[in-house]
């Protein structure tokens, strides 16, 4: 067959395949904000590889048996850092993820939320992606609206009882708040609640992957650090558990005005 001939053919060859394939081909969760890919755990199959592990029916919630180490689960999706699976005892329930095998997303630090070339926060269908859910809509505004996130694997796989204080505050909930503005669905700022209030500044900065560095501003509520101090282009503000406390209850991730 003459050379043309061939590639004539080949190329009529190629051109149908792609012309017959799906048109709705599977492909990776992206994150428009640019940070690259987010792939979905669904399916996987992993073992456990630590020698015992708390089987939960929630979250950090009731412990309903234990698994050990090198049993195998299947992985129904992935939520923060904790794991919803099967396997042969279990259909349908969750463990803790760096115990089999998943990295541990530090979700106090500024850049799980923050692309600091960039100097923004990543975009909403980033972290309903994230966290395999779609989010509380709450507190809104004309201007914008809270976007809140629960039991996404902020402890260490174990169980608190909030104190009554906090309980009254926020009503036993907590989590990632995200602040979004309407007119460009952009975040401006991020609350994140610690699971345990943090004794003193430097183990709150510590536990957030940040350097220790005084604060430039400090009142009865907050300790604050102005952009550009800990984060390039972002302030940091620890709220205080309780008036003049040095327990501290959560962290603030705040865009300058």
């Amino acid at each position: 067959m003459p050379k043309i001939a061939i590639i004539f053919y080949s190329s009529a060859v190629l051109w149908l395949l792609w012309c017959c394939a799906p048109a709705n081909r599977p492909g990776p969760l992206v994150n428009t904000a640019g940070e690259g890919p987010i792939q979905s755990a669904a399916g996987q199959k992993v073992a456990v590889e630590v020698p015992s592990e708390n089987v939960r029916a929630a979250p950090n919630g009731r412990i309903m048996g234990q698994l050990r180490q090198g049993d195998s689960l299947e992985v129904i999706e992935q939520i923060g850092n904790w794991v919803y699976f099967r396997n042969r005892r279990f259909n349908g329930a969750y463990i803790w993820g760096p115990s089999v095998g998943f990295d541990y997303r530090n979700l106090y630090s500024p850049f799980f939320y923050y692309d600091e070339t960039r100097q923004r926060f990543y975009d909403v269908y980033y972290f309903q992606t994230a966290f395999n859910q779609k989010g509380q809509r709450r507190q809104e505004t004309q201007t914008g609206y809270e976007l809140f996130f629960k039991n996404i694997g902020l402890g260490e796989g174990e169980v608190v009882v909030l104190d009554a204080e906090v309980q009254a505050q926020r009503g036993a909930d907590h989590g990632v708040t995200l602040f979004v503005n309407k007119k460009d669905q952009k975040i401006t700022k991020v609350q994140v609640d610690f699971f345990r209030p943090v004794k003193g500044y430097p183990a709150a900065l510590e536990k957030c992957g940040l350097i220790i560095k005084e604060p430039v501003e400090v009142n009865s509520g907050h300790v604050i650090w102005p952009a550009d101090s800990l984060v390039a282009g972002l302030m940091v503000d620890l709220e205080r558990k309780e008036w003049d406390s040095d327990y501290f209850s959560g962290v603030w991730f705040i865009l300058p005005e």
